[in-house]
C-alpha cells in the first residue's frame, strides 16, 4: 500500500513538472513571437511606399496613407487615415515641406516612430528653389547635407540614386527592429539596387540630348530629376502648386519663352492650369502633363518604376522636335 502511494506521488509530481515545463514552453514560444512580431509600416505617398515595399517584401506588412489621388499638401486626416497612424509602428515620410499634415501628428503621438527620410545625412539633398535663386542662376544644383539645409526640397524620391539610399536606411532601421531578418531585407535590397541602377542608366541614355534643350514645369518639383538626368536647361512657373505666380511673374515668364523659344511646358495632371492658355496664346507650344507623385499610377512594388519611365518618357516625346 506504501509503495503503491508512493509510485502515485512520484506519478502525480511528474506530471506536475511536465506541465509547468510545457507552460514555460509556451510562455517562451509567446515572448519570442512578441518579440520579434514584424512591425507595422505606414508609408504617406506612393513612390517611397513602392521603394519601401521591395525591401519589406515577404516580412513586412507595408501600408499606403494617402491611396487615392490626394496632394500630401495642405491634406486633411480621415478618421480611417489617423486610426491607421495609431496603429503602426514606423512612419516613413519624404519632409515636413512635402507632408504638411506630419507635425501635428507628431505632437499628438508620441509612440510612433516618425522617419523623415530628407533628413538622412547621406542624402543628395537640395534646398528649395526661390524665383530668385533660379532667375540669378544661384541654384547650382549642388547637394549639401542634409542637415546643413533648413528648407530642404522635399522632392527626394525623383533622384534614383537618392531612392537607393532610401531603401538602405529602410533596411537598416527594420533590421534594428528584428534583426533574425536581417539576410531577408539584405537579399530584397541587393535585388532593389539593381534594379534601380538599370532604371537610371535607362533615362539618362533616354534624355541625354536634351541636356541643353529648353522647357517650363508648371511646379518646381524636378530639380532632382533635372540633376541626376544633366537637363540643364529646365525652368519652373511656380514653386508652389497651389499658389497662382503674379503679374510680374507673368512678365518675366512670357520673356523666358520668347528669349529661350520655349516650346513645351508640363502640367500637373488631371487639370490644365488657366495661366497656360494666358502663356501659350499665339504661341505653337505644346503641353504635356508630368505628375511627381504618379498619384494616377496604381499603388505596389512597380509604381515608383513606372513613375519615373513615366517621366522620362513623356520629356522625351514632348521636347523631340
Amino acid at each position: 500500500m506504501t509503495a503503491l502511494r508512493s509510485n502515485q506521488t512520484r506519478f502525480i509530481f511528474g506530471r506536475a513538472h511536465m506541465v509547468l515545463a510545457i507552460l514555460s514552453l509556451l510562455l517562451l514560444c509567446t515572448s519570442v513571437n512578441a518579440q520579434t512580431k514584424p512591425p507595422l509600416v505606414v508609408v504617406s505617398i506612393k513612390p517611397l511606399h513602392s521603394i519601401i515595399s521591395h525591401i519589406t517584401d515577404g516580412v513586412n506588412q507595408t501600408l499606403l496613407l494617402l491611396t487615392q489621388q490626394q496632394s500630401p499638401h495642405d491634406f486633411q486626416l480621415r478618421p480611417s487615415q489617423k486610426r491607421l497612424i495609431n496603429a503602426a509602428d514606423i512612419f516613413f515620410y519624404s519632409s515636413d515641406n512635402i507632408e504638411s499634415f506630419v507635425p501635428a501628428l507628431k505632437a499628438t503621438n508620441k509612440s510612433l516612430h516618425f522617419i523623415e527620410l530628407s533628413r538622412i545625412p547621406e542624402l543628395h539633398a537640395l534646398p528649395a528653389r526661390t524665383f530668385h535663386m533660379h532667375e540669378t542662376h544661384e541654384d547650382k544644383h549642388e547637394s549639401i547635407g542634409a542637415n546643413a539645409i533648413p528648407n530642404i526640397d522635399g522632392h527626394i524620391w525623383l533622384s534614383i540614386d537618392n531612392a537607393i539610399i532610401i531603401a538602405n536606411k529602410v533596411a537598416d532601421v527594420l533590421t534594428l527592429r528584428i534583426p533574425e531578418y536581417a539576410k531577408h531585407y539584405q537579399h530584397n535590397l541587393t535585388i532593389l539596387t539593381k534594379k534601380l541602377l538599370k532604371l537610371k542608366q535607362q533615362n539618362q541614355q533616354l534624355l541625354s540630348k536634351f541636356q541643353t534643350t529648353p522647357y517650363l514645369v508648371y511646379h518646381d518639383a524636378y530639380q532632382y530629376f533635372e540633376q541626376e538626368n544633366q537637363l540643364n536647361n529646365a525652368h519652373f512657373i511656380t514653386t508652389n502648386p497651389e499658389h497662382a505666380p503674379g503679374i510680374k511673374r507673368i512678365k518675366t515668364l512670357r520673356e523666358l519663352i520668347r528669349v529661350k523659344n520655349i516650346q513645351c511646358i508640363f502640367y500637373e495632371p488631371p487639370n490644365i492650369p488657366a495661366l497656360l492658355n494666358t502663356l501659350t496664346e499665339d504661341a505653337q507650344i505644346k503641353l504635356a502633363p508630368l505628375d511627381p507623385i504618379g498619384a494616377q499610377i496604381p499603388e505596389g512594388k512597380t509604381q515608383y518604376f513606372q513613375l519615373m519611365q513615366q517621366t522620362a518618357t513623356t520629356l522625351k516625346e514632348c521636347l523631340s522636335k
